[in-house]
């Protein structure tokens, strides 16, 4: 994904940012289909290989929730990725994730060979 900028509402809740979006992997992917999910911007699961360059998400008001979820994802890259977030909430949380890595984005520069949680 290159050269995006996303303005969400924002307004996302604690408990928004809890929740575990069931799999639905044999229905037909309707953007309403989850419901509320726990990041505002990106909630990514079962990747292999995804690059995000000059990639901005932006909320209206605050929002509780990390920008960028990743879940079992192996080879992330993220260059230039800005994103809005809450003095207390990371921009990226992971989960189960390998090959994890940022360049001059809301982040420092961070890559991370495996781990099964962090946030940054």
């Amino acid at each position: 994904m290159n050269n995006i900028r996303i303005y969400y509402r924002g307004g996302g809740t604690a408990q928004q940012a809890a929740l575990a979006p069931p799999e639905k992997e044999t229905d037909y992917p309707e953007p309403v289909m989850f419901g509320d999910i726990p990041a505002y911007g990106f909630f990514i699961r079962h990747v292999k290989g995804i690059e995000m360059n000059n990639v901005e998400v932006i909320t209206m008001k605050e929002d509780l929730r990390p920008a960028f979820i990743l879940n079992e994802v192996r080879g992330a890259v993220f260059r230039f990725v800005k994103a809005m977030h809450a003095a207390t909430v990371p921009t990226f949380a992971l989960n189960d994730v390998e090959d994890f890595t940022t360049h001059q984005s809301s982040v420092p520069d961070t890559h991370v060979d495996r781990t099964k949680q962090g946030k940054y």
